[in-house]
């Protein structure tokens, strides 16, 4: 049984470094459950097996280098939230040797195979999300003609140089040119990719940023603090599953989140969504936030 967790945690710990962000040594120790001296162990089974283990300024993440390996990471792309059910699926399949032998042999024969990964492309995705990964493959600029953003409400042209896929290439994470940030951009939104003769010129700056529980893009550095019941409970880790890690239960059905977010719009929505269910406790920020919505939040019926 020891045995079958240890390799539990080694394909947790795969997924995990696989994410769109490097994680910390404390990130890893806290999401596997293993002591500080057993960390290193599981690096080494990382090295020792073939895997491309970068660590950087105390960060620690898997490098896929090749052209074939980006697509695959691509496809095989887990959120932290898909990370976390997966992970929790494996575990409860306890004892189950027989489960445990499938699962690895159906994931030995997808990643010994070529062929499926280019099925997969041609069939499922469309001409933008390809020209998207071509340029991803060689180091290009591209145009995005007459984005729709939702954040700025207008549509315009982007230059822009893509370096990872996320949401089965849904979502690609680029580097704009033009305001000088990563961006997420969703393949829906973009009217047409043009790929550009120019050679990245910022790869030096590119870097997938985390997602919060309520799977906003940015750097976790709000804190918000909810009490709230049963119900609210029941709800919150419906919509938003990786809210279960970060819950307390306190006395009489009671529960507290306590969390960093990067933005305050999810949560927000979750606690203005269920007013008399839920109890913000914190942070000033967050409370600020909500205030300055409900002033202005009247619902327009016709």
């Amino acid at each position: 049984m020891l045995q079958e967790t240890k390799t539990h945690r080694i394909l947790k710990f795969i997924l995990y470094l696989s994410n769109s962000y490097p994680k910390s040594k404390r990130e890893c120790i806290s999401f596997l459950e293993i002591k500080d001296s057993a960390f290193y162990d599981y690096c080494k089974i990382l090295r020792a097996t073939g895997f491309d283990l970068i660590q950087k300024r105390g960060l620690y993440n898997l490098d896929y280098n090749d052209s074939d390996h980006l697509v695959l990471k691509s496809i095989l792309h887990f959120t932290e939230e898909e990370n976390y059910l997966l992970s929790k699926a494996i575990d409860n399949l306890g004892e189950s040797t027989a489960a445990l032998s499938g699962l690895k042999h159906k994931l030995i024969s997808f990643l010994n195979h070529d062929k499926p990964i280019e099925l997969y492309l041609r069939k499922e995705k469309k001409e933008k999300a390809l020209k998207l990964n071509d340029a991803l493959k060689a180091k290009k600029q591209v145009m995005l003609n007459d984005y729709a953003s939702g954040n700025s409400q207008t549509v315009s042209n982007r230059i822009v140089e893509p370096f990872s896929f996320s949401d089965d290439f849904n979502l690609v994470w680029a580097f704009d040119t033009g305001i000088k940030e990563n961006r997420q951009f969703k393949t829906s939104r973009i009217k047409e990719v043009v790929i550009t003769p120019l050679p990245w010129e910022y790869q030096r700056f590119h870097r997938a940023m985390p997602v919060d529980i309520f799977r906003n893009t940015g750097e976790l550095t709000k804190e918000i603090i909810i009490e709230m019941n049963l119900r609210a409970r029941n709800l919150l880790i419906e919509e938003y599953p990786l809210s279960e890690k970060n819950l307390e239960e306190k006395e009489c059905k009671r529960f507290l989140l306590k969390v960093n977010v990067a933005k305050y719009e999810g949560p927000g929505r979750f606690c203005m969504g269920l007013p008399e269910d839920t109890e913000v406790m914190g942070d000033e920020g967050f409370r600020e936030y909500l205030r300055k919505k409900l002033k202005v939040g009247i619902l327009k019926i016709k």
